[in-house]
């Protein structure tokens, strides 16, 4: 086996959970030349990886896919996260071995059909990718997630800190999910980060593009010289370098809780109770770091159960956790 592709084109806490399978992989066949095929947007997540040798953007609407995959003549591709016209870019591309799952409408595309199904979610998402690659691998369960930061990257963030008086020993507040996620309100996180606060932590509140007002107004409300915005319009990995740096991020089940976990960052995370199963922490919760997982008690409708959600036993919590 010379050439290994692996697809999963998705988020960025989907990615990171893929890359427990990139490190077997480059155990069992250290000579390959392992390949990723990934958004442009998740992609930054494996600079420096060293399991991982190519990083092939792919958006969806890209154009000759298949004859692209064709002239690297891949020995293999792992479909991870399984997708029509992927699947169909697989098969016209003549890859030899293509595994993917076997009860979709378009498995008969894969030669390698694996019985997986991810409805239970009855495993962890990093474990399902390793199934698809058992029959390469042999049998592994994921340990943790992988992540490389540079002595640059590493440096800059560590500028940005310092002009904003963060030396070490802060607490991160990522309040938003995109909606992709069950999540404490705005106001809800603001007593918490108020909280913090009044408690001698110095707190640091971050978000993306689309959350920097929320996390304007949070900081306007708390008016406390100890809680820091990060204000600045950075890149992933720089985002992540300064993530680094936390003693503890709080977030609900967001990508940038996997990067943390990624990094040896202790997490606190807002997950759904256990009765959602697909996605609850059992399937989606951080892997390798130590955490602690909040989770309201169910059933339920997901606003009001967010808001049953204690603040001083939260964040009893996440100063034990700071402390540890």
């Amino acid at each position: 086996m010379e050439k290994i592709l692996v697809s999963r084109t998705d988020g960025i806490g989907d990615l990171l959970l893929t890359t427990p399978l990139f490190n077997e992989l480059k155990m069992k066949f250290p000579k390959a030349r392992i390949s990723a095929l990934v958004s442009s947007y998740a992609s930054p997540l494996l600079v420096n990886n060293p399991f991982v040798d190519d990083i092939i953007i792919y958006d969806a609407g890209q154009k000759d896919t298949a004859g692209m995959l064709k002239e690297r003549g891949f020995d293999a591709v792992l479909a991870v996260y399984p997708r029509p016209a992927l699947a169909w870019d697989f098969f016209r591309a003549a890859i030899p071995l293509r595994y993917g799952t076997s009860s979709r409408w378009y498995s008969f595309l894969y030669n390698k059909r694996v019985k997986l199904s991810r409805k239970s979610s009855e495993n962890h998402e990093s474990d399902y990718n390793l199934m698809l690659a058992n029959e390469l691998i042999g049998e592994a369960r994921g340990q943790k997630e992988y992540y490389f930061i540079s002595d640059d990257e590493r440096a800059a963030a560590d500028a940005i800190l310092r002009s904003k008086g963060l030396n070490g020993g802060f607490i991160a507040v990522h309040p938003g999910s995109k909606g992709s996620a069950w999540n404490l309100s705005e106001a809800k996180y603001t007593q918490l980060t108020e909280a913090l606060a009044a408690a001698g932590k110095k707190v640091l509140l971050t978000g993306g593009k689309q959350e920097k007002d929320m996390i304007r107004r949070m900081a306007l409300k708390i008016a406390r010289d100890s809680v820091h915005v990060l204000n600045e319009e950075l890149g992933l990995r720089e985002f992540a370098a300064v993530l680094g740096r936390a003693d503890v991020l709080v977030s609900g089940s967001t990508g940038p809780m996997h990067i943390a976990a990624a990094l040896g960052v202790k997490t606190a995370s807002f997950f759904p109770p256990d009765s959602i199963p697909a996605t609850a922490p059992r399937r989606w919760g951080p892997l390798g770091n130590i955490h602690e997982i909040i989770q309201p008690e169910g059933p339920g409708e997901k606003e009001e159960l967010m808001e049953t959600i204690d603040t001083a036993a939260v964040l009893d919590k996440i100063i034990r956790l700071a402390g540890n």
